[in-house]
């Protein structure tokens, strides 16, 4: 439970920059939600699946 804790944090910290750098660096204000979201899925998912590959997610 602790390692899927794990990956949705780091989903939500990656997601919180790329909303950052999106507002920054895009004039309209549904382009940074999508790199927020896009990114919150890619890291979640990506984190799972090493967490899982590693042994500590059974």
């Amino acid at each position: 439970m602790l390692a899927v804790l794990l990956a949705v944090v780091t989903g939500i910290a990656s997601a919180f920059a790329a909303f950052i750098i999106g507002n920054q660096v895009t004039q309209s204000v549904a382009e940074p939600l999508v790199w927020a979201a896009a990114t919150f899925v890619g890291t979640t998912t990506l984190t799972t699946h090493l967490i899982e590959k590693t042994g500590l997610l059974e």
